[in-house]
């Protein structure tokens, strides 16, 4: 998930303002709309059987079974969040000569200054909610102490037993940190690689990511019994999404889309993508999909279809390149990084609601939504963007 363009840059030929991604700006957004859908049913999953919490989130009852499905299986959007982070990225910063078209440093400090300072916000709120409940559960400070540090540094996603503990869905931006880092080696040493071999790379992409899968299926074959420390860190681990993000940078390349070379906006109303669309769409209406068929399809499958979908989207060609470039869709694509922030305190103000006034239940559905919204626009355009857009001209452009 990254900028699809930079506003604190003048439009000047050769800047990166010059050329936008609209659909994939769109997409975006209702790809992390749909994980935060998943973690909310999760949410009311995880309750329903607990004395007393019975009504919670209960308008999930009364919503079309299709919709449930499709909102339980959004753990698939995840897959294209990394793909989507590494073409975006790679389509604004890796130049024609195959490497990163800023310093190492700039690039570093301004992913940073974007992410971290309504990451601090936020976990700043967590801390004060959480703690005295932690303490209150007699959480030893072993624990306590470095998870929290760790997440307010976003790394938790490398310890599993520490990303739930104060902002699950987080652990995406932790594993995003870890590809920022990697990103100008990935480049460099992609760069080197003659287009052929590109395309031998990519179509191994998929294999190299479905490998955690194969040895997460013959721990179970072997009679293993189910851990959440184990799910997590087969379906968590940053390690593990860096074949998404190459693949995503790869396509930039094979296809000769960048923002040097841009692709211009097809006339077409039916693309390949839109099929992948579709494919996708079935997958995620698809019910009962168990591990580790789960982690097959989010690993491993899901690459190529994803591939053809982007690819489509980043030309503007098929029925959906329209649709996700609708007016609306860029502004509320942008708020991506906030949404997932904000994600734990929205679904710990469902459960603290709910316990303080159960009749709240059949309505918490659409209050949960307005208040993702709610926070996540506000938060993005007047704190996230104009405090990144300081940190960029006060210390990071001076000393460029």
């Amino acid at each position: 998930m990254e900028e699809s363009k930079n506003n604190s840059q003048p439009t000047t030929p050769g800047t990166i303002n010059d050329h936008y991604l609209p659909a994939l700006t769109g997409i975006r957004f209702f790809a992390i709309f749909h994980i935060f859908m998943f973690h909310l049913l999760s949410l009311y999953w995880s309750q329903k059987q607990n004395e007393g919490m019975e009504n919670l989130l209960v308008g999930f009852e009364s919503a079309p079974e299709t919709l449930v499905v499709l909102a339980g299986n959004g753990w698939i959007s995840t897959s294209l969040f990394f793909l989507l982070s590494g073409f975006i990225l790679a389509y604004l910063y890796w130049g024609e000569d195959g490497q990163l078209t800023t310093t190492k440093r700039r690039f570093w400090l301004s992913r940073a200054a974007r992410i971290y300072p309504i990451h601090l916000i936020v976990m700043t709120i967590l801390l004060m909610s959480q703690v005295p409940w932690y303490l209150s559960e007699d959480m030893p400070l072993s624990t306590l102490i470095p998870s929290a540090a760790a997440t307010a540094a976003l790394i938790q996603a490398w310890v599993p037993p520490w990303i739930p503990l104060w902002n699950w869905p987080a652990w995406t931006i932790s594993a995003l940190v870890f590809l920022y880092l990697v990103m100008p080696g990935l480049m460099a040493m992609l760069g080197r690689l003659s287009r052929s071999q590109m395309i031998i790379v990519l179509i191994a992409m998929p294999f190299v990511s479905v490998t955690p899968t194969l040895v997460y299926a013959a721990y179970h074959a072997a009679g293993a019994p189910w851990s959440m420390n184990v799910d997590m860190f087969v379906a968590n681990t940053p390690l593990f999404w860096v074949p998404y993000f190459t693949a995503g940078m790869l396509m930039t390349r094979i296809f000769s889309i960048s923002r040097f070379k841009p692709a211009q906006p097809s006339p077409s109303w039916f693309a390949w993508g839109d099929v992948a669309f579709i494919v996708v769409i079935a997958i995620g209406c698809t019910p009962g999909i168990e591990q580790p068929l789960k982690f097959f399809i989010r690993q491993g499958l899901l690459m190529p279809i994803f591939i053809v979908m982007v690819l489509d989207l980043a030309r503007g060609k098929g029925f959906m390149a329209k649709v996700f470039s609708l007016p609306g869709t860029g502004f509320l694509g942008e708020t991506g990084y906030s949404i997932f922030i904000w994600q734990s305190v929205v679904l710990s103000f469902t459960f603290v609601s709910y316990m303080a006034m159960p009749a709240i239940g059949p309505y918490q559905f659409w209050i949960a939504v307005g208040l993702i919204m709610a926070l996540a626009i506000p938060s993005t355009y007047l704190i996230e963007k104009p405090i990144a857009r300081f940190i960029r001209r006060k210390y990071i452009d001076r000393g460029a």
